[in-house]
């Protein structure tokens, strides 16, 4: 395994400094205080997941580009990467483990990576984008928002809102296998942007959406909020093609 530490201070670092951001203007933007932020780019601590989605979001970047390589090696346009047997970098996201792929791509629309199920709390949290899910090996309990939990078992698929708050378990005593894709959408956004205009967009997503990794009650009018987030990227693209 990675050393997470390590791999999350030196992403942190570059993300924020090809920006030209201070760590406090990071730290506000990610909703973190400026102390922690600090130890993170340091090495001194890593982030919990909730933290690090919010994080992720402040950057403007899907969360695994917070465990990719300093410089990705492709970006967007004609590109293809390998990934060769227990070269993906693996993270320890409460107690699932993470092995993220396709990390040498910048600017992805979709994010796969392995995920080795083996948490036993329920506890649960939402992020940006939609997420396909399916189980390789083993049996897994999945806990969606607005929903009874149901039980996947290797071959079984699920695809959602991943704005709902949502966990994978362990069911039964051995850890089970899930492949997962989630989409990075405010992400893709950003192509058609100038990058004098992100930090606004990802304000005004963030203000209809919620913030990122936020906990969403049933019945909390998703449809709209959505509509009027997806009216904010359509004004801002008009825009940068003026």
């Amino acid at each position: 395994m990675v050393d997470e530490k390590s791999m999350l201070s030196r992403r942190t670092r570059a993300l924020r400094e090809r920006r030209g951001w201070t760590i406090a203007e990071t730290a506000r933007r990610a909703q973190l205080s400026t102390s922690m932020l600090w130890k993170v780019e340091n090495g001194q601590t890593t982030l919990t997941y909730g933290k690090l989605l919010k994080l992720a979001a402040g950057l403007e970047v899907p969360v695994a580009d917070l465990f990719s390589p300093v410089e990705a090696t492709f970006r967007k346009g004609g590109r293809r990467v390998v990934n060769r047997k227990g070269s993906a970098p693996v993270v320890d996201f409460a107690d699932n483990l993470h092995h993220f792929l396709a990390t040498d791509i910048a600017s992805k629309d979709f994010c796969p990576c392995l995920i080795e199920v083996d948490a036993t709390t329920e506890e649960s949290m939402g992020h940006a984008g939609e997420e396909f899910t399916y189980v390789l090996k083993g049996r897994v309990k999945f806990i969606c928002e607005g929903y009874a939990p149901v039980l996947l078992e290797a071959g079984d698929s699920v695809y959602f809102d991943a704005t709902l708050s949502h966990r994978y378990v362990r069911e039964g005593k051995d850890s089970a296998l899930i492949l997962c894709v989630y989409s990075h959408t405010e992400d893709s956004e950003l192509h058609n942007v100038p990058e004098s205009e992100h930090g606004l967009l990802a304000t005004r997503v963030r203000e209809n959406l919620g913030p990122v990794g936020a906990v969403r009650h049933p019945g909390a009018d998703a449809p709209s909020r959505k509509v009027a987030a997806k009216a904010g990227r359509t004004a801002l693209r008009k825009r940068a093609s003026a």
